[in-house]
């Protein structure tokens, strides 16, 4: 999808930023640019645009920054419907006049879609909505429950970082003996309505694939049905342990929350029999409305809670 060539009156203004539609008809007079985009097919203009970020114009009491605010906008009217799947976004400088942000500030929101696995950036040709190949299927631990109480809703998993650990740690516990572990970074997008940040940890030397795959192999994989094809024997047993903790940077960050934030962490480990354990991770949640469900015992595999 493209941008159509602007429509312009006798003169060419440029605009810094929108409010709302009438403050666009204020600053321009008879002179609108209307940025153009066929989506679904229908065509969102610049009054669209700025119904759909006027609200970010208004006082905040959050002490959100201002790029997990924007983040957050743009999650929200991809979630509407505003852009679908394959559509393409604004580009940076079209949304720092659209919005009241900087575009340092625009950049940094998108890149966050973009660890998050929401937005694709093509170079020279721009940023568009991701398909939905990093959907995780039949999830352990991220079990985020719908207005129903039964359905899980739909997680997508991107890998940011893999990484050696060096010395002690939360994992150490788990993996008393062992000399080579790793960590695997994912940000966890839930239903498009807010990020869970996971660390994985596991022995390289038990499990090669997950600390040699490349990583783009990793997205929405769920890890558990690699485990059980390099070991080809079945986890038997989880563990969860959740508390309430306040979320400083850089975890903040990962999880769209100002630093100081309260939120949930969950650690789960997995367990092959009644000694080994394969992996352990750990989960920083946001406050959510959105009911955790914490199973008793490995889930059965393609069948969501009932």
């Amino acid at each position: 999808m493209g941008v159509n060539p602007m429509r312009r009156g006798a003169g060419f203004t440029t605009l810094n930023s929108v409010l709302t539609p009438d403050a666009l008809r204020r600053r321009c007079g008879s002179v609108m640019i209307l940025y153009n985009y066929i989506v679904g097919g229908e065509v969102l203009t610049t009054e669209d645009h700025a119904k759909l970020f006027a609200p970010l114009t208004r006082p905040d009491r959050s002490g959100a920054p201002k790029y997990i605010r924007l983040t957050n906008a743009l999650i929200d009217a991809i979630s509407a419907g505003h852009w679908k799947v394959g559509d393409k976004l604004p580009t940076e400088e079209q949304l720092a006049e659209l919005t009241p942000f900087s575009l340092g500030t625009v950049q940094r929101a998108l890149k966050n879609l973009v660890d998050q696995g929401i937005v694709v950036r093509q170079h020279g040709t721009g940023s568009f909505v991701a398909q939905n190949d990093l959907l995780l299927e039949d999830p352990w631990h991220c079990r985020f429950l719908d207005d129903d109480g039964e359905t899980l809703l739909p997680v997508f998993s991107k890998v940011l970082e893999r990484k050696d650990e060096t010395g002690r740690g939360p994992w150490s516990e788990h993996f008393p003996k062992a000399k080579n572990i790793v960590r695997i970074d994912r940000a966890i997008n839930v239903n498009n309505e807010f990020t869970v940040f996971a660390r994985f940890y596991l022995d390289s030397e038990k499990l090669t694939s997950l600390a040699n795959a490349p990583l783009p192999d990793l997205n929405g994989l769920n890890f558990k049905t690699l485990i059980a094809q390099e070991l080809h024997v079945p986890l038997t047993r989880i563990t969860h342990d959740v508390r309430i903790e306040t979320m400083e940077s850089p975890l903040a960050e990962h999880i769209n929350v100002q630093p100081g934030t309260i939120g949930l962490v969950m650690r789960a480990a997995a367990f092959m029999g009644d000694a080994a354990c394969i992996y352990y991770q750990e989960f920083f949640i946001p406050n959510t409305q959105r009911r955790l469900s914490i199973p008793d015992q490995p889930p059965a595999v393609g069948r969501n809670l009932r």
